[in-house]
């Protein structure tokens, strides 16, 4: 027995170009939903010394002020974002762009300040977790201390 297809019709082609739509809109969603966090850090960095005081934009979020031997956080969503920095009387803003793997970044204001290369001052900014082990003990009971109460 020979097995014949059909040719495609009309309602086939409809109904792939609304599937490949709906793949399409649902990467274009995951992209630009995809949640950071963008950590400032206001330390040493090699010979760049960190600033007593630093104001901090991301978009158009509130401005942070951090001190010197500070850290904090934006929770920002889509991956390029205004980044504006001010210290010591000088301003620097730039376009920042957040690789879509990298869920946390951490960025260095001294060596961002000083004008090094991106890869210098952001990197990806792994949370160490701490496992505790259980330790159990055994406790020991007297069974005869009921009877000198």
């Amino acid at each position: 027995m020979k097995l014949q297809f059909k040719k495609p019709t009309k309602t086939f082609y409809i109904r792939l170009i609304a599937i490949l739509i709906i793949i399409l809109v649902a990467i274009w969603m995951y992209v630009i939903g995809k949640q950071h966090n963008i950590y400032i850090d206001n330390k040493d960095y090699g010979s760049y010394k960190a600033f007593s005081w630093v104001d901090v934009t991301v978009d158009k979020q509130e401005p942070l002020g951090l001190a010197k031997r500070d850290r904090d956080v934006f929770t920002v969503v889509n991956q390029t974002h205004k980044f504006k920095v001010e210290a010591n009387g000088e301003t620097k803003e730039i376009k920042l762009r957040i690789p879509l793997e990298m869920k946390n970044v951490i960025i260095n204001l001294p060596a961002f300040m000083a004008g090094l290369d991106q890869a210098e001052w952001m990197s990806e900014f792994i949370i160490e977790t701490v496992s505790v082990e259980s330790q159990t003990e055994e406790i020991v009971t007297d069974d005869t201390a009921v009877f000198f109460e």
